[in-house]
């Protein structure tokens, strides 16, 4: 009688566990999935990646407008939360809120900043202002650039440069005018911020009369082409690490390409700098570009750049 009791209670035990476990994780699911924003069903394993077309954005604004100004997808392995609301991305810039609070409110697997393969190789490992993460680091590097770049003073020392371009964009735009050319107002209009950003960054006219060199002036066009590519791209081996194993399109050999022409072309700037400066004992203020000042601000070591 007491083996019959014993089997018995050990079947209704291996039944019932796996229905209790069950519902339990399902509880737990359920109750997570409450503290998530809205968002459309997921397919298995892809999530809502297969509803992203050519052009991504324009999906996601979609959804957002669908589902409320906070939608909850998810792209593969990857947890995202995306909004359209000019309100929250105000609030979220101005206020600087603490986004590992706010990923571990909804689920702790949210990703902190748009860590993808291409930033982490052409960004120096998220490193850069635009795409590095919140934290002490970033606040410096903004720090520099609100004093030392976006000043009015900056801003105003640069101002004959951007008479001179604005001379090269009428000139440009007249002589095609007078061939009775077709003019590409994205071509010239491009030129004329680009060469204006250039000067102010690089010290260098890298399209028009004065351009740095035709070479030079063509490896630049190339790099910055690929780059913003490449940065956004959505690639499959950010949301199914095995994909990377295989990589059939050559996407991160590209990458690591890409990377490396960046790299030496940053470090030919830099170089290119630092002889001028070797030579120029009383370089002024007003004709220093971004390089120049970075190189004269001491480092994490408390030295300068160039030493």
């Amino acid at each position: 009688m007491i083996d019959v009791i014993t089997f018995i209670s050990i079947l209704l035990c291996s039944f019932l566990t796996p229905k209790i476990i069950n519902f339990w994780f399902k509880k737990g699911t359920q109750e997570q999935a409450q503290r998530l924003p809205p968002g459309p069903p997921r397919w298995p394993i892809f999530g809502n990646l297969l509803q992203l077309g050519q052009l991504p954005h324009r999906d996601l604004a979609s959804l957002c407008e669908k589902y409320g100004p906070l939608v909850y997808i998810r792209l593969g392995k990857v947890d995202c939360i995306t909004t359209n609301d000019p309100d929250i991305i105000r609030e979220i810039l101005l206020q600087q809120w603490d986004l590992t609070i706010i990923c571990r409110t909804w689920t702790k697997s949210l990703p902190l900043g748009p860590r993808t393969l291409a930033a982490v190789h052409l960004a120096y490992n998220c490193g850069d202002v635009a795409l590095a993460p919140l934290g002490p680091k970033w606040k410096r590097m903004r720090r520099i650039c609100m004093e030392h770049l976006l000043t009015t003073k900056r801003l105003e020392s640069f101002a004959s440069h951007r008479v001179n371009e604005a001379q090269h964009l009428v000139k440009n735009v007249w002589t095609l005018a007078q061939k009775g050319d077709a003019i590409n107002l994205r071509e010239v209009l491009g030129t004329f911020s680009m060469n204006n950003v250039t000067r102010m960054l690089l010290g260098k006219q890298y399209f028009g009369s004065e351009f740095a060199g035709r070479d030079e002036a063509m490896e630049f066009m190339h790099i910055t082409h690929e780059l913003f590519w490449l940065l956004g791209l959505i690639y499959l081996g950010d949301y199914f690490p095995l994909w990377r194993w295989v990589d059939p399109f050559g996407c991160e050999k590209k990458m690591r390409d890409v990377e490396k022409r960046v790299d030496d072309f940053h470090t030919k700037i830099i170089e290119e700098h630092r002889q001028r400066n070797r030579k120029q004992e009383d370089n002024d203020q007003t004709e220093m570009d971004f390089v120049d000042i970075l190189l004269s601000l001491p480092g994490e070591d408390g030295k300068k750049a160039h030493g």
